[in-house]
């Protein structure tokens, strides 16, 4: 009699605990499982925030610029002059570029420090950008050299853009502290089809134009 009614007392007990084990369970389950909606939830909501269009868009746009001149870095720059140059060949039109290359930096280097760079550069940027159109599309390439794409142009009118940078560059103040400073550049001007028909030789050849303006005294616009 003891070991049958043991045996149903085991049973009960077993039962009581597979049914609390079961309960237990399915909480646990439906916890997880809350939890896990959540935090896709959250996810979602994050990842909406983040890839949202205009946060997107300001992604894009911040990976494209030089983080000194706020103009586009070089390889942003050198897909623009590609794509413009292709669409100049498509229709027939002409497109120029400009390098600039500031004159005497190492020696303003060595007598204001490494930092003046940095300033003549970002100064050398307002000059441009107040220089060209709103159409044109200005760049900084690697190293102190600036640059601009000037769809739709002939270089003899690219060469007046240049010339009017040139002239203002020798009066634009650099900062409070360095009023007394002027720069000058060395800049080369070249267009297609004239000079080059293909993006590699246009950039080597406005440089090419910039270095020799800057052997014959700097100063100087080099067109050919």
């Amino acid at each position: 009699m003891s070991d049958k009614k043991f045996d149903i007392d085991e049973g009960w007990s077993s039962a009581k605990e597979n049914k609390f084990t079961k309960m237990v369970n399915e909480t646990r389950t439906d916890r997880e499982k809350f939890k896990a909606d959540k935090v896709r939830k959250t996810s979602e909501i994050e990842l909406n925030k983040q890839l949202s269009d205009e946060e997107l868009s300001d992604l894009e746009k911040s990976s494209m610029l030089d983080p000194l001149t706020g103009l586009l870095n070089f390889k942003a720059f050198f897909k623009k002059l590609d794509y413009e140059l292709r669409r100049a060949k498509r229709y027939k039109r002409p497109l120029s570029l400009m390098l600039v290359q500031l004159d005497n930096l190492e020696g303003s280097k060595r007598q204001y420090g490494a930092m003046i760079e940095e300033e003549l550069l970002k100064s050398a940027t307002q000059t441009l950008k107040a220089c060209i159109r709103d159409i044109d599309f200005p760049g900084r390439g690697d190293g102190p050299y600036l640059l601009v794409v000037f769809p739709e142009t002939y270089s003899s009118k690219a060469m007046v853009v240049a010339e009017r940078m040139r002239e203002k560059l020798t009066t634009h103040n650099i900062s409070k502290d360095l009023r007394h400073l002027r720069v000058t550049a060395s800049i080369g001007v070249v267009s297609f089809p004239t000079h080059a028909r293909d993006e590699h030789d246009l950039l080597a050849l406005a440089l090419e134009y910039a270095n020799h303006a800057q052997r014959e005294g700097g100063d100087r616009v080099y067109n050919g």
